[in-house]
């Protein structure tokens, strides 16, 4: 078969000299070795594959990473600082090791699980690898073969955990070029509803790699309000899949906010399987100075009566770059089909730059469907305003641009969360420039 790629990595030969955990089991031995396959057929995609068309891994490629972490030692109090909630279940990864003494998972409700993947590979046999693709182009393959650590999540029957389960992964920047594959499974059974953060941090400017993968399952009724808050160092590389398949009547609202990272690349698919079954999949990217990320999403409608809504901002500025490519896929006799896709950007300065592809597949006859894309810069009018009312002109443009990007945050449901995500976008968000 042909090669994909001209990006060489020595990631191939990193995975025959890395002890990997679960090498005892057959069929995990299997799955790495499909991915190891795969992934020396496509290496990392190049620019000519069309879903990486806007998104150049060239810089990942002429990097030199680590797989060895040195101790970092970090006590609760600091990590209370970097969690977003406090008041919640957590598990901790610092520089891709589970950290036992740091995360909160000991006194569990009876019918939540939650543990590290090194240590529960015999639970998620019948899971791991089954929600995604190790041909599609991307880095799921290499994911596959090099995962060492995560998180598994598993909600039982009827269970409803009212509070949040925060995934904190931490990169301490004390390994230079530190390279972590991380794979998380979640699995919500039937009527089960639980509220899952995932948190990524670097706590210095040091360039490294997180590389990850979550996998979930949602039976039926089941409900999984999903947020996910990247805050990796400037100069750091995050790749991030996140795939779910959908029973009848489940519910999956998903919101990716993404703020950090040189290069980031975000694939979010949801397959919905069952009838009535519902997702929402939202999204904020903020980028300055040569930032560059790209949210590459996908909602297939498999069957009929089932329904999406999607919404993705971004505010750009400097020499920044972002990407949005979703994709909504009605299969064929997927009637009753209800979907809604809407990405709009704001720019801030002349430098940055925007690719914004919108797009429909739609193969049945009865459906309700709809998308657009928006850029636009601040609305002079409402400028003037908001000066005439007394502000200056940073204040009322920091504004604007504030009012501009919680529109994504107001969509959810619950307030803590709401409100400690709403305090990262203020300090992040730019001053409005000129």
């Amino acid at each position: 078969m042909k090669q994909l790629t001209e990006l060489a990595t020595p990631f191939a030969s990193v995975a025959d000299s890395l002890p990997l955990v679960g090498n005892e089991f057959p069929w995990l031995n299997a799955l790495r070795q499909q991915a190891t396959s795969q992934f020396n057929i496509d290496g990392l995609p190049a620019k000519k594959v069309e879903d990486w068309k806007y998104t150049s891994l060239w810089s990942l490629a002429q990097q030199s990473f680590t797989h060895d972490a040195d101790k970092f030692s970090l006590d609760a109090q600091q990590c209370d600082q970097i969690a977003l909630l406090v008041d919640a279940y957590r598990l901790v990864i610092v520089d891709g090791e589970f950290s036992q003494g740091l995360s909160s998972v000991d006194a569990l409700p009876a019918g939540l699980s939650i543990t590290s993947l090194s240590t529960s590979l015999t639970n998620v046999e019948h899971v791991l690898g089954k929600q995604v693709d190790l041909a599609k182009a991307g880095l799921t393959a290499l994911n596959t073969m090099l995962m060492n650590e995560g998180v598994v999540v598993t909600v039982a029957t009827d269970v409803h955990i009212e509070k949040p389960i925060e995934l904190l992964v931490i990169n301490s920047g004390n390994t230079e070029g530190l390279a972590t594959h991380l794979r998380n499974v979640i699995t919500l059974e039937r009527n089960s509803k639980a509220t899952i953060i995932e948190h990524y941090v670097g706590l210095s400017d040091d360039n490294y790699f997180t590389n990850v993968v979550t996998e979930v399952v949602l039976a039926e009724k089941a409900e999984l309000n999903h947020y996910k808050l990247q805050q990796e160092s400037k100069n750091a590389f995050h790749i991030a899949t996140l795939a779910a398949k959908q029973a009848a009547n489940s519910q999956w609202k998903t919101n990716n906010i993404s703020l950090g990272a040189k290069l980031a690349r975000n694939d979010v698919h949801s397959q919905l399987l069952g009838e009535q079954a519902h997702v929402v999949m939202d999204g904020l990217y903020l980028v300055n100075n040569d930032q560059h990320i790209d949210n590459h999403t996908r909602i297939d409608h498999g069957v009929p009566n089932t329904t999406s809504e999607e919404l993705y901002k971004g505010v750009l500025e400097d020499n920044s770059h972002a990407v949005f490519n979703g994709k909504v896929i009605v299969h064929k006799d997927a009637q009753k089909t209800d979907a809604n896709q809407q990405n709009h950007n704001l720019l801030l300065s002349r430098g940055c730059e925007i690719d914004s592809k919108p797009e429909m597949e739609i193969y049945a006859d009865d459906v309700k469907c709809g998308h657009g894309s928006t850029v636009g810069q601040i609305n002079e009018n409402q400028l003037f305003f908001l000066r005439a009312r007394g502000l200056d002109e940073v204040t009322a443009r920091s504004l604007l641009t504030y009012a501009f990007a919680v529109d994504v945050l107001e969509r959810i449901p619950y307030e803590d969360i709401r409100q400690a995500l709403s305090v990262v976008i203020e300090q992040r968000l730019p001053r409005g420039g000129k």
